[in-house]
């Protein structure tokens, strides 16, 4: 499924620890959801988004400086009308290609034109299978039944085969409970979940995706009850669940709910990869360490010299000023960069899980259907 640019940008992060497979490019600030645990849309309000024109260099030194995987997210990227061709621009660098999307009203001739432009990789938000529980997380009525519908169109439009399907779902005090049961409809429909604990923070910390409202968060009496269906989540993966995160990002996830605190982090030096294995793209085309942080000063991807500026010692050791100042994240992507690279189990993990994305025939759902698999689900009872 990966481009040979990609697998030589993922052998040379195993070998060199420094090389940027995964880049988060938010394309545009806009969004029709308002979803209570994200931040982006108001931290990106005021910046205009890059035109083709320059995403078209973004592309060429995105392949300049060895990128790999380039996520397409936001807001709500399929706002722009030009998705397809910015997916058409990244795949002519060689470069792989991740969707994003709420589902809610996306576009299907959009997402029918990004798979004939290349795109075989998605992730559609799904925090939980009860759908007044979604429409209220998401401050939105029919989200859940719009993405659902979304969820439908793209099992019929995506190839059976070579194909990554998966939900990304943010795990907090509302939702803790059932997703277990998420794990067991998308292992029932071929796609996986990707796990993420919320985030909070107050505006004075500068903190640019985590939630300013504190509706979401944990309370402390319910910890003991996180950890068991966290290792509940865990050994439904040890038996073949189609859960993307690995066993050390999970039990990473225990420690950052309590304590606010991630445990994947390098012992060594203390802060995260980046901008060596990852970092991120703004609105705008402007290069921020990640989804958190914004950088020091004026910086564009599209700009000439940018690949000269990114390999250089001393631009690095700005992004390091940043990142070892932050208390960490539990974002999935950049801490299951950094465990893939520098734990072998994690990287055995997620190299089982890409190869059985490959090789598993995936079939085409009707609406109904899904509505059915998630009505038998949720009636079960599981030991």
């Amino acid at each position: 499924m990966f481009t040979l640019n990609t697998k030589i940008s993922i052998l040379k992060a195993l070998i060199t620890k420094s090389s940027p497979f995964y880049v988060q490019f938010f394309i545009t600030k806009q969004c029709n959801l308002h979803c209570q645990m994200c931040n982006i849309v108001q931290s990106n309000k005021g910046l205009e988004d890059v035109s083709l024109e320059k995403i078209r260099d973004i592309a060429s030194n995105l392949r300049k400086i060895g990128a790999g995987i380039v996520l397409l997210t936001g807001g709500e990227p399929f706002f722009r009308k030009d998705i397809p061709e910015i997916v058409k621009i990244l795949k002519a660098e060689k470069l792989d290609v991740r969707l994003q999307t709420h589902g809610f009203r996306t576009n299907r001739e959009l997402i029918k034109e990004c798979l004939r432009n290349g795109a075989v990789d998605i992730n559609i938000s799904l925090d939980t299978l009860n759908e007044s529980l979604q429409d209220s997380i998401n401050q939105v009525p029919l989200s859940w039944r719009s993405a659902l519908e979304t969820i439908s169109y793209i099992t019929n439009a995506f190839p059976e085969k070579n194909r990554l399907c998966a939900f990304g779902c943010v795990l907090s005090r509302y939702n803790y409970k059932e997703v277990p049961d998420i794990v067991r409809f998308a292992s029932e429909i071929g796609w996986y979940v990707s796990l993420v604990p919320v985030h909070t923070s107050d505006a004075k910390e500068g903190y640019n995706f985590r939630s300013r409202s504190k509706s979401m968060a944990f309370d402390a009496i319910q910890y003991d009850e996180v950890d068991e269906t966290i290792d509940q989540l865990i050994s439904m993966r040890k038996r073949g669940y189609a859960l993307f995160d690995s066993i050390a990002y999970l039990e990473s996830c225990k420690n950052f709910i309590r304590t606010g605190k991630p445990i994947w982090r390098d012992k060594k030096t203390g802060v995260c990869d980046s901008p060596g294995l990852y970092f991120a793209i703004r609105p705008d085309g402007a290069f921020a360490p990640c989804c958190d942080h914004n950088f020091t000063e004026p910086l564009f991807v599209y700009e000439k010299n940018f690949p000269k500026i990114y390999k250089s010692n001393s631009f690095k050791a700005k992004v390091k000023t940043i990142t070892s100042k932050c208390v960490g994240c539990q974002f999935g992507s950049y801490p299951e960069v950094t465990l893939s690279v520098r734990n072998g189990a994690a990287f055995a993990e997620h190299l089982r899980d890409t190869l059985s994305s490959q090789l598993v025939k995936k079939r085409a759902y009707s609406f109904e259907e899904l509505l059915e698999i998630i009505r038998r689900i949720r009636s079960e009872k599981v030991d």
